[in-house]
């Protein structure tokens, strides 16, 4: 009996000793997880303040100069594309027609009754990339300032040329260039020939559309306009004729709701022609 105490006693006084040191290992291994998480957290400030590109590397967040202007440019490039859809590609257009609040250009156009119009804007699209140009440009110039400063605070040294930009209408999107050399240098050297921003357009068709619709009315005088729906399932074509003999063409993408909209005035007849 006694020796059965005795024997409980120190069974109880080792589990208390084992328990002791299992409580130090224990806390010994909390301390020793808090260091290492303060070193890597340390680690990786260093990385972001002294390496910004290890920085972007670690987050996936590569500074992309192409993403940078896209993010500038597009909305005001948006904007102006849906404007000179509704003044037939002009932003100051002389030579049109006051329809549902907006100055339609005349594309087409006599004064005279009996002839065909004649053609006044034989190429739609290289004038609504410039026109479109010309209104995007002074926002493009200052996103490329913007472009410049954003490096020059990541500690980049810039070198660039100066600038110019184009319009390229081309199928299933906007395309705006920066004709911009630039030179970037921190660790290496980078150099760029220039940039360019993708919009998502379907103008391109539209816009040759209403070339095909001109064609016509210049030398039948009128078009017919149903043929095309069958070729462009997403095209949709509101023809109104006016009381003064002006027709007024709006062709629209049904999906982007993207338009363009022009006037033709061709092969009118006077008030009266026909009625005995």
């Amino acid at each position: 009996m006694e020796r059965e105490k005795s024997y409980k006693l120190r069974k109880g006084k080792i589990d208390m000793r084992f328990r002791g040191k299992r409580g130090m290992n224990r806390s010994g291994q909390v301390t020793l997880f808090v260091i290492i998480a303060i070193v890597l957290v340390a680690a990786v400030v260093i990385a972001f303040v002294f390496f910004p590109s290890i920085g972007e590397t670690i987050t996936g967040t590569e500074f992309s100069p192409q993403g940078f202007l896209r993010n500038c440019v597009s909305q005001d490039l948006r904007t102006n594309v849906d404007f000179l859809g509704t003044q037939g590609g002009y932003a100051d257009p002389e030579g049109f027609i006051l329809y549902e609040g907006n100055k339609v250009k005349y594309l087409c156009y006599t004064s005279e009754y009996y002839d065909t119009c004649t053609v006044q804007s034989p190429m739609i699209k290289s004038k609504f990339e410039r026109e479109l140009n010309s209104l995007v440009e002074n926002k493009a110039n200052d996103c490329f300032e913007s472009l410049q400063e954003e490096y020059e605070s990541r500690g980049f040294s810039i070198s660039s040329g100066k600038g110019k930009s184009n319009v390229k209408i081309i199928p299933g999107a906007i395309r705006f260039e920066f004709e911009t050399p630039m030179t970037i240098i921190k660790e290496t050297t980078r150099t760029f020939d220039g940039f360019s921003v993708d919009l998502n357009s379907e103008m391109y068709d539209l816009l040759l559309t209403s070339q095909s619709i001109i064609d016509f009315e210049s030398t039948l005088g009128d078009s017919e306009t149903s043929l095309y729906i069958t070729y462009y399932p997403d095209l949709k074509i509101e023809k109104n004729r006016l009381g003064d003999g002006s027709t007024v063409y709006k062709l629209s993408n049904v999906v982007t709701d993207e338009e363009f909209t022009f006037a033709s005035r061709s092969l009118v007849w006077p008030p009266g022609y026909g009625i005995e």
